[in-house]
């Protein structure tokens, strides 16, 4: 992925999460770690088309500390 990410927030690294599949089962992933308090469903992307027929994309970024 090309795509700059914008508003990283100073000495924070972003990483992307991706979830790819048929959609139903992107909404079930996404949803089964917001029941585990990893995301909020809002915070991943809206659904992208895959190159793949039939499949989407939705992306989660994270900011984190990198430790040196």
């Amino acid at each position: 992925m090309k795509a700059p990410i914008y508003d990283v927030p100073h000495g924070k690294t972003p990483v992307r999460l991706l979830a790819c599949g048929v959609p139903k089962g992107v909404e079930s992933v996404i949803n089964q770690l917001h029941v585990l308090r990893f995301a909020e469903v809002i915070a991943w992307t809206p659904p992208i088309p895959s190159p793949v027929e039939g499949e989407i994309i939705r992306i989660l970024t994270r900011h984190i500390n990198l430790r040196r």
